[in-house]
This record gives C-alpha cells, structure tokens and sequence, in this order.
C-alpha cells in the first residue's frame, strides 16, 4: 500500500500517527513527538507531497528545545521542497533566514546570497506605478504583524506616538491577526489604523497604495514568517524601508532602505544589503519600557558573593561555542556560577541545554537553568554580570538588563544582526565591554567578575547611563527620524526618473 492511503479499517496511517505526533507536542513532550517523526519518515508515512510539513515540524521542534545546528538541514528542506501552497513555501524560507543567524560559521556573504534567494522564490509581481507630489504632511505607514504585546513594540512606540504632527500623518498596517487591548492603545496614537489581517499581501498593497502612503515602514522583514514582505514586494509606497524588527537585507529589490547606525553598520556593510543602509546618527533602536518595569525605577543592588553570570537570552542563540567560552570564564573565576534563564516555558530545552553544557564542560554544580516565564524581571536581581550570545545577540534582553542596572559583555560580530550588542553599549557609554575577540570577550567578563568594587559602581551607574543615553530619548529619535524620511523623500523627489 502507497503510504497516504487508507488501510483496511478505512484509518489514513499517516494521518492517525501526525495526529499522535501533535497531540504528544502539546502536551509538552517534544523530545518523544521528534522521535515520533523520525519514525514516521523511516516508514515512508508521510505523502510526498507533504515531506515538507515533516521537515518543517522536526526543524520547530529541534529550534524549540534550542538544537538549531541540528535543526537548519530540516526548516532547509522545508522551502527547497516542492509545496503546493507558495505562500507557506515563503514563510518557510523567511523563518530560515531567521534562524540562519542563530548559528556560527554563515559568512555575511552566504547571508546575502540566500536572502536573494528569497526574492527568486517569491517570483516577479506587479509593481505600482508612482506620480511624484509634493504635500504639506508627508504620510508614513508602518506595516506590522506585532502591534500588540510585543518586544517590537517597546523599540517601536514612540514612532507612534511622538511624532511632529504638523510635518507628518502616520497609518499603521496591522497584518498580525491578533487584536489586543494593547493594539487598541497603540492605534489611537496615530491618524488611521488599519487592521489588513484578513487580507490577501495583493488586496493589503491595494489598500496601501490607495491610502498613498509617501513612505512605507516595515517593522518585520523575515521575523513572523514574512508576513509584510509579499505586501512589501509590490511596491504599495514609493519609498520603502525594513528594519527594528529585522536585522538584515530582506533580499527585495522594493525595499530601498534598511534603518541602521553607525555602530551596528560600519562601512563594510554596504555590501552585504540589497537595501541602502539609512543610518542614524547615534542609535537605530530606541527603548521604551513597559509599565511592569516600574518597581525597579530606584533599584540598588550589590554584587553577590559568588559573583553570578547570567544570560536571558532565548535558549536556541547559545551556541555550543559559546558554552565553552562561558566554561572558560568559569573556569577562571572558580567560586563564580552561571544562570540561564530561557524565553520559552518547555522543560524539555532545560534538559537538552544541561546536556550541551555538560559536553563544553560546564560543571553542573555551578549551574542554573530556569525556564521562560511572564513574570521574569526578577531573575535579574539573581545575576551580576549578562553574557551576550553570539552571533544573534540581545536586542530587547540587553536593554533590559542595562534598565536593570546590569552590565552586559558582547562580542562584535561582522555583519548587522551580529553588532546589536555594539550599538547598545556604546550608545550608553560603555563600549569598553565590547570585545573584538573571544579572548577579549573572555578578558572582560573575569575583569568584571574579579573586580567587585567596579562591579558595585557599574550596577549604580548603569541605570541613570542607560536613561540619559540616546536608547532612552525618545524625542531625540523620532527627531532623527523624520530628518531621515524628509531626507530620503526629497532625494525620491530628485531622482530622475
């Protein structure tokens, strides 16, 4: 019998053994639901037609308990696999992409070359045609799938809210589907809202083009699957840019800029974006905490003894070369311990992780693995010192710590999504604490730890740094921000057609 068809009972075997496989995941057990799928591959269960949805669950399943090495040759095959449905194919290939930066060993190069791959997959579409105008308010839309309860949202809400009303009207496009008190909150802040998730990426760039929207936002790139790119890729505004909830090129040949600054995006970065870079004068991210960070406002700490690493980071950006960096300084700070706090509440990374530790030498003794959880800030009070992942470094967790009075130890890596942390603590004023080396990287973090005076001076200074630096000044950004669009749109203006 072919696998698909249905036995002698009337029971399709492929169907009765996924619906094992997805019940065994949402009960949480996902080491037994991978092994469930490797046999169900072993078997030749599954259609041809459908070896994709097989590859994509066992790479979801391999990212959620962290193994992405293990993972990248599964979400691959997701999209190189023929699929019928082009628009799952799609968000195949943007959730690779995604996890591609989670991984050493991706030159900046291959990166560029595989987000050009996108395009080719997506296939030409039909552009809108534009007519040059001048008006008294430019109109800017930002396109996004996380206009709710999301980190985005904290490096995003004063392009909503503070903008220059006098210069500006501002649309946010929400294609995220999930409505929330928050969304309400946020769409009141601007001029018009526009919920477009029922809509096809063609009908959601009609609705844009028909709102004439001079210069489109879009806060997601390859993050959410995707989504805002097939809309993106027809041309719905003249002027187009990605960045804050993505790191890199899009790959489009319709997005003309990628928002940056001078810190994550050194010259040498030019090359690697199909995008021109539009960098900002300080910092390309601005951070605005949430209200649940209220209690910590006056925090004063003192370092623990022993001192205490940690990293908040989720569980899948540690990689197993930076467990062994993370054993060295142990290693050199012998009483010292090490807490890993994960963003996903799954038990079953916590185990995997313990093991990957153990393998890079990591004593166990001097270990804690914590699971995700929603009320996290007060791990922080746990940790003295965070120890940035690499090559996807903090982003949203960095600010935090810093807001938390913690110092953070990065390392700088060559392409943008690997020079987060570079921004950040610059930005701030301690850009001592990154490390062009593992060796440095390794160097910093003992100096820190060894060093309890200057641990205790940090941890009172870091807040008030962090609130008077750039990543803090909301007004100052938006400012910097509409110079840039009114930049950018006079330069559309002057270009010659």
């Amino acid at each position: 019998m072919r696998s698909g068809q249905s036995g002698r009972h009337g029971k399709d075997p492929f169907a009765c053994e996924f619906e094992r496989v997805k019940r065994t995941v949402k009960a949480g057990r996902l080491e037994e639901a991978f092994q469930l799928l490797q046999e169900m591959e072993q078997k030749s269960l599954f259609p041809m037609d459908r070896r994709c949805e097989l590859y994509e669950l066992m790479g979801q399943l391999l990212y959620w308990l962290a193994d992405l090495r293990e993972a990248l040759p599964y979400l691959r095959k997701a999209w190189e696999y023929p699929r019928a449905d082009h628009s799952a194919r799609l968000a195949a290939l943007s959730n690779y992409l995604m996890y591609l930066h989670y991984v050493e060993g991706v030159t900046a190069e291959e990166m560029r070359a595989v987000h050009a791959a996108y395009a080719d997959v997506l296939g030409a579409l039909p552009q809108f045609s534009h007519r040059k105008r001048k008006r008294e308010k430019l109109r800017i839309g930002y396109l996004s799938p996380n206009l709710t309860d999301h980190i985005v949202l904290n490096f995003a809400i004063q392009l909503f809210s503070a903008y220059d009303r006098t210069r500006f009207e501002v649309c946010l496009y929400d294609v995220g589907g999930q409505h929330s008190e928050v969304t309400d909150w946020v769409a009141g802040m601007a001029d018009r809202y526009a919920d477009l998730s029922k809509y096809t990426p063609q009908k959601a760039a009609e609705r844009i083009y028909a709102d004439a929207a001079d210069i489109l936002f879009d806060l997601a790139g390859h993050s959410a699957g995707g989504k805002t790119l097939p809309i993106a890729a027809y041309k719905p505004a003249p002027v187009q840019i990605s960045g804050i909830g993505y790191f890199d090129t899009t790959g489009l040949p319709a997005m003309d800029y990628v928002l940056g600054d001078p810190f994550v995006d050194p010259p040498e970065m030019d090359r690697l974006f199909v995008e021109r870079i539009l960098r900002l004068p300080q910092t390309h991210l601005c951070f605005t905490p949430s209200e649940r960070f209220q209690p910590y406002e006056n925090l004063k700490r003192t370092p623990h003894d022993p001192i205490v690493f940690g990293s908040f980071n989720n569980f899948a950006k540690i990689t197993d070369e930076m467990l062994v960096l993370w054993g060295e300084i142990l290693r050199a700070v012998p009483a010292a311990r090490l807490l890993l706090k994960n963003v996903h509440p799954r038990k079953d990374a916590l185990e995997r992780m313990r093991q990957r530790a153990k393998r890079a030498g990591i004593d166990f003794a001097r270990l804690e693995l914590r699971p995700g959880s929603k009320d996290y800030l007060p791990d922080y009070l746990d940790v003295d010192i965070i120890l940035d992942t690499f090559p996807y470094q903090g982003g949203g967790t960095t600010c935090e710590a810093l807001f938390m009075g913690l110092p953070v130890v990065t390392l700088a890596g060559r392409r943008h999504g690997a020079r987060f942390g570079v921004s950040l603590l610059c930005n701030v004023g301690l850009g001592e604490l990154v490390a062009e080396s593992t060796e440095a990287y390794v160097e910093r973090a003992v100096g820190l730890a060894s060093d309890p005076e200057l641990l205790a001076a940090l941890h009172a200074a870091i807040p008030r740094m962090m609130r008077a630096s750039p990543l803090m000044d909301g007004q100052g950004y938006v400012r910097a921000m509409e110079a840039a669009y009114e930049m950018i749109w006079e330069r559309y203006l002057n270009e010659e057609a």
